[in-house]
This record gives C-alpha cells, structure tokens and sequence, in this order.
C-alpha cells in the first residue's frame, strides 16, 4: 500500500460501492474505511458479520450487479465459555448517550443474567438492547428496529424473542414486572404462534 496511489487513513478509503479511489480495486473486512460513516456505525467494523456482508456485496458487483454496501442494523453476538452476550441495535454507554435515550436495566437475583433496553424518552420508539446470560433471536429484534416499534410492544412480546423456550429458563415475566414498576404501565406479557411473527401486522 505504502507505494500505491490508493487512498489510506487509518483503513484503506472505500465508497458504499467498497470501491477505493483505484478503478477496479476494492476493499472489505477491517481494512476497509467508510469514507462517510452509515448512521451510527463507525467508519471501521471489525466485527465478523460485516466482513461477511461486505463479501456478499462485493461479489454482486463482479458478477456485474453494481449495488451499495448497506449493513441494516447494529449487531453483535458474543459467547464465552457459557455466557451469552448479545446487542441489537444502539445502546450507549454513560459518556455517548444522546439527551433523548433511556434506559430500562434489569438483573437477575443471581447476577448472572441481565438486560439493557434502550428507546426514546419522548416517543418510546425502542432503540436497542443488550442481553447478558440471556440468548435472544436476532432476526425478531431486526424486524422490530425496520418495523419501528416501541419499548412496550418489544416488552409484549419479548417471549417471542427467546432463543430457546424449552431448554433456557424464562424471565420475561419478571422483566415486565420490574417495567411496569418503574414506569406506572400495565404491560402484560404476550407471545404470537411462529406462523405470525415474520407476517405484517
């Protein structure tokens, strides 16, 4: 790279074509830096998923289907040993938060287990979560965020978004509960049949 004309900063610059300044040289993975960052992502994503994606992307338009790189929402997923770790979506931390962010935490009596649900103070539009101990479904919380749903109908139907219903224990009860606590709402939880979750309502 050091003796080529092709445009680095702390990655090599690519377009949303992951094309560099360079006709007909492109890069992807960690090496690659957006030159204008997509939403809240960072310019650089050193995360697995996004590689993979980049890839995909990159292989439409040799194969002559020129489209943009769009990575859809912010996720991650994590285990160690036997912890689950997992956020979907935005959830910031104390010193990035924006003004309009809240928070709702709960813990486990055991302190092995917790949540983080973020969403707009003002409208309730849900945001993001973290999920500690706890496996969650991403492609239920993905619809959720495109859907633009708020904090309550996620806590209605948080059952739905339980990886494994039938050999991990369940919490959604509790959660509420300490919501409905904490907010003075009256959340009841709920659990649509897998034939409707991925169908529009």
């Amino acid at each position: 790279m050091k003796n080529s004309d092709i445009e680095t900063n702390r990655g090599i610059l690519v377009n949303r074509f992951l094309e560099t300044n360079t006709k007909d040289i492109f890069a992807i993975g960690d090496c690659a830096e957006q030159r204008e960052a997509i939403g809240n992502r960072r310019p650089i994503e050193a995360v697995w998923y996004t590689g993979r994606m980049m890839g995909e992307t990159l292989a439409q338009t040799i194969c002559v289907n020129r489209i943009e790189y769009k990575p859809g929402h912010w996720f991650n997923s994590a285990k160690f040993f036997d912890i689950e770790y997992q956020t979907y979506g935005w959830v910031f931390g104390e010193r990035g938060r924006p003004d309009y962010e809240k928070h709702f935490h709960w813990k486990h009596t055991d302190d092995t287990k917790c949540i983080t649900i973020a969403y707009h103070k003002n409208s309730n539009h849900f945001l993001g979560i973290n999920t500690f101990g706890i496996r969650m479904r991403h492609e239920i919380f993905d619809k959720w965020l495109t859907e633009k749903r708020d904090v309550n109908y996620v806590l209605e139907y948080l059952a739905d978004a339980n990886f494994d219903p039938e050999f991990y224990a369940l919490h959604e009860k509790e959660i509420i509960a300490q919501f409905n606590q904490e907010n003075g709402t009256s959340i009841e939880s709920k659990k649509k049949s897998w034939k409707r979750i991925f169908t529009k309502t």
